[in-house]
């Protein structure tokens, strides 16, 4: 028996989604993604995009899928962190620190990453996957489900019935919205750090950076992680960004102000930025980063959720990892249970409800709002319980790298050192 399935969004989950229930087979597969082909639209948005790495649960789906290859040649290899030093250690000659990642890796933008899903999807499985772009899609009926998709511009659309529907269409998901209003015992909690972003693009001093590494420039009293992405010449021309986090939204009167803003997060941030790319910093939206929503279920009658539309978390490289992840993680559960569709969903929801709400509570403890976040993610790291880094590990699932952690902040409460340090929010 052949499944019909509807995937409502072609960003990573749903082109990995797409490509991972192609290669279980017994699957037929249309993508609708309401924007433009990926290899038609642009692949960053300067007032947003930033580097994106994929290890650890990326890397296990990318091997899923078999793209491992094509990532290779045409992403950036990633090698680890570099964490700038602290501004009077640098006037005495310190240089950066290293944190190496053991594994393979690479970073790009989200739309770097989706051309590598697409083109592969192209070349391996398109007699069984059908890609729709410019169409919107949404949901009339969870249970049977229906879909109305319509062309840009065109409001009536033509209304399609299939075996399953999977949401994958980003933290702003219409899908789950839909759910949500027409489907009874559904509920969305929401809570938001109060963490928000702005993109500095960096163009200066550029020898200086190894695009194989993120460079953590600053953590206090903001927190700066820069990275590159390929530029038009692809792995080989890379263009940098740094996104700049803290609490709060902020509001430049001018360039000056901006750049005296920068200076108090690292001096650094400036050297690598020119006074153009400072004034264009100036005048970005400030963007929200610190919310996060927990569905009571990752699934509703026929329709699923995957990725940010079913558990977006503030930024902590592991959003498209955790969504990649996710789409082979539902693939092998349908695969399991292919005598019975709503077993498969319900052992999808059971698996991956655990892990995304243990890469919640991950997430939520970089709460920017607590002075002492920094220090204790920093004393974390040194003795080697960081969740952070737990998360990137390919060996541990989310859930026990949530352990470990926990076990590690445990062990630091019964010290001295304990009494100082803020109780995570997780």
């Amino acid at each position: 028996m052949t499944i019909s399935v509807a995937i409502v969004g072609g960003g990573p989950a749903g082109l990995t989604l797409a490509a991972a229930l192609a290669q279980q087979g017994g699957f037929e597969i249309a993508v609708f993604e309401r924007a433009e082909d990926h290899f038609s639209a642009e692949t960053y948005n300067p007032d947003r995009s930033y580097t994106i790495d994929i290890t650890g649960h990326g890397l296990r789906a990318a091997r899923f899928i078999g793209i491992t290859d094509r990532f290779d040649a045409e992403l950036i290899h990633f090698k680890g962190l570099k964490i700038a030093p602290h501004p009077w250690l640098r006037r005495l000659g310190a240089g950066f620190t290293e944190e190496p990642y053991h594994g393979s890796g690479w970073t790009g933008s989200r739309g770097d990453i989706c051309r590598c899903l697409q083109a592969h999807l192209l070349e391996r499985q398109a007699d069984t996957v059908v890609l729709h772009f410019g169409a919107e899609a949404s949901i009339v009926d969870a249970g049977q489900p229906l879909l109305r998709i319509a062309s840009r511009g065109d409001g009536a659309g033509e209304l399609r019935r299939f075996d399953l529907v999977v949401g994958c269409d980003g933290g702003g998901s219409g899908v789950r919205r839909s759910i949500a209003d027409h489907t009874t015992g559904f509920a969305v909690e929401g809570v938001d750090l109060g963490n928000h972003s702005l993109m500095l693009h960096l163009d200066q001093h550029l020898d200086e950076l190894d695009p194989q590494y993120l460079y953590v420039l600053a953590v206090h009293p903001v927190t700066a992680v820069a990275g590159a992405i390929n530029g038009p010449g692809g792995p080989a021309d890379p263009r940098w960004f740094c996104q700049i986090g803290f609490s709060g939204t902020i509001a430049f009167d001018s360039a000056a102000d901006a750049a005296r803003f920068l200076d108090r997060g690292h001096p650094l941030l400036r050297h690598f930025a020119s006074d153009t790319q400072v004034e264009q910093f100036s005048q970005r939206p400030c963007l929200a980063t610190g919310k996060s929503k927990r569905c009571s279920s990752l699934v509703a009658g026929r329709v699923a959720l995957l990725g940010d539309a079913g558990h977006p978390v503030p930024p902590v490289g592991q959003g498209v990892n955790a969504a990649m992840e996710g789409a082979t993680v539902i693939a092998q559960c349908l695969h399991d249970h292919r005598d019975s569709l709503d077993a498969g969903l319900a052992a999808y929801a059971a698996r991956w409800g655990r892990e995304t709400d243990a890469l919640r509570r991950i997430a939520m403890t970089v709460d920017l709002s607590q002075s002492m976040t920094p220090f204790r993610i920093f004393i974390a790291s040194f003795l080697g319980y960081s969740c952070l880094r737990l998360a990137k590990r390919e060996d541990l699932s989310y859930a026990e790298a949530w352990e470990e952690f926990r076990r590690g902040e445990d062990r630091i409460r019964r010290t001295p050192l304990g009494l100082v340090l803020p109780h995570s929010r997780g």
